[in-house]
């Protein structure tokens, strides 16, 4: 991750210093230099998004259809704000080749039965030390929000439960 936010970095200064270096020296109409400052304000605006994407700030992305849960933090709604509630998931996804290198973060749309699911697993890990095991359970629409229908239904996001016991080979 430090090897992604220092060509980040420097790819940032280079493109200032093209910049200083064209609006400066070169005799190019006041259009063209508008245009450029334009351009490198917008490159300016997409390195921040790509800063919090590597800095670790919770993605909007759809969760994997195995993760191994970490730790949950939820916001519940409030109807006198108006604050639709917020739950952000720590996990690692779970691929055939075994569990990906690095946890993410996770922001998912406030739902009951997720939080009554996050208090289950937490309780589990508390109690009995027990990881906790998840999976998706199904399609979101495109904005990631979870329609009305949905969220009246009951249908939770994901499913959390005990991560069963290996395995053993054969003697």
């Amino acid at each position: 991750m430090s090897q992604g936010l220092v060509l980040l970095s420097l790819l940032y200064f280079l493109l200032v210093l093209l910049a200083l270096a064209l609006l400066i020296r070169t005799s190019l109409s006041a259009r063209l230099k508008t245009l450029l400052i334009v351009g490198f304000v917008g490159a300016a605006i997409l390195s921040q998004q790509g800063w919090k994407r590597m800095a670790g700030w919770p993605t909007r992305a759809e969760l994997p259809e195995r993760f191994l849960y970490h730790a949950a933090s939820v916001r519940e709604p409030n109807a006198a704000t108006g604050d639709p509630g917020l739950i952000h998931l720590w996990a690692t996804e779970l691929t055939p080749d075994g569990p990906a290198p690095e946890p993410r973060g996770y922001e998912l749309p406030y739902t009951p039965e997720d939080h009554k699911q996050i208090q289950d697993a937490r309780e589990r890990q508390r109690q009995q030390g027990l990881p906790q095991i998840g999976r998706k359970a199904g399609p979101r629409n495109k904005s990631n929000v979870v329609s009305d229908n949905k969220r009246s239904a009951g249908t939770a996001n994901f499913s959390l439960a005990d991560l069963p016991d290996p395995a053993l080979p054969e003697k």
